[in-house]
């Protein structure tokens, strides 16, 4: 990919323990054709690693592990451009991905955020690149193993979805500064969803485009996935740090867009706690 003066996109990676991932997924944006204007790319680290060395990069350094929206924040500081595309390091992209979706958020200003299809490491859709918001029926659904959480059109169909992954999430840049971009109260999970919905309060859309695809290790950081097992670093602590941190997203979601039935919240937060603690039990945590 030739360097181009303009900057028109930043792409923000925020790495955690995932060094060679971060080098892989950055070689496939390097590797994508059609791109006529410039890409700055942000490389947030969150852990020990370092890499400073990397060339072509904005490289900064977190105050430790302060979560994923306070990583995705600090990159902001560095963004350019009319766009900020959001990737974990355990994404790659296919060449025609970028230019695909930038083209699409040009011709389509209703649209706030944008995802591609996004595929595992088996070859599968990532399910998680198009839901509902988890209200409590449909979270009632999912605990009772029911598709309460899914958007369940075709995976091939563009739709426009509740929420999209925050590992790979294409944001027009004055919608993130209309709503703060990411909420820190959350260190890790269900941030993209409460971004989704504020980007949603605006009357944007957010959608899922099928035509373009990005891959997705899924879980390398957290370990909590077997999409990633074989490469994952991640040891217990990181892994019941991320469980807390997933059931402790439910809580802040819940309490702030849904609770104030004094009847209902009280086996809200009981489910939460419940599962939470089969999730412990289940991995010995």
């Amino acid at each position: 990919m030739k360097k181009l003066s303009k900057n028109k996109l930043t792409i923000i990676t925020v790495n955690f323990n995932a060094a060679k991932l971060v080098s892989e997924l950055i070689d496939s944006i390097h590797a994508s054709k059609d791109i006529n204007f410039g890409i700055k790319i942000v490389v947030v680290e969150n852990s020990q690693e370092d890499l400073s060395k990397l060339s072509g990069v904005t490289y900064l350094r977190n105050k430790g592990n302060l979560g994923f929206s306070s990583g995705n924040n600090l990159g902001i500081i560095e963004a350019e451009g009319d766009y900020v595309w959001f990737m974990n390091p355990d994404i790659t992209v296919e060449p025609n991905t970028i230019s695909h979706l930038i083209n699409f958020m040009d011709k389509n200003p209703d649209v706030g955020v944008v995802t591609p299809k996004i595929i595992l490491p088996n070859g599968k859709l990532d399910r998680n690149c198009r839901r509902k918001f988890p209200t409590p029926i449909n979270s009632l659904k999912r605990f009772l193993g029911l598709n309460g959480y899914f958007i369940d059109t075709p995976e091939n169909e563009k739709v426009e979805v509740d929420s999209v992954m925050g590992s790979n999430m294409l944001v027009r840049t004055e919608i993130g500064q209309k709503i703060g971009w990411w909420d820190e109260d959350y260190f890790m999970y269900g941030e993209d969803i409460e971004f989704c919905w504020r980007v949603k309060e605006l009357g944007y859309k957010v959608m899922y485009i099928p035509d373009v695809i990005a891959h997705h290790h899924h879980g390398a950081s957290s370990g909590l996935k077997k999409t990633s097992v074989k490469i994952t670093i991640a040891d217990n602590s990181v892994r019941r740090k991320a469980i807390l941190g997933s059931t402790n997203a439910m809580r802040i979601f819940y309490k702030k867009h849904y609770a104030g039935n004094i009847l209902v919240d009280p086996f809200i937060y009981l489910g939460i706690w419940f599962l939470e603690r089969i999730r412990l039990l289940m991995r010995g945590l």
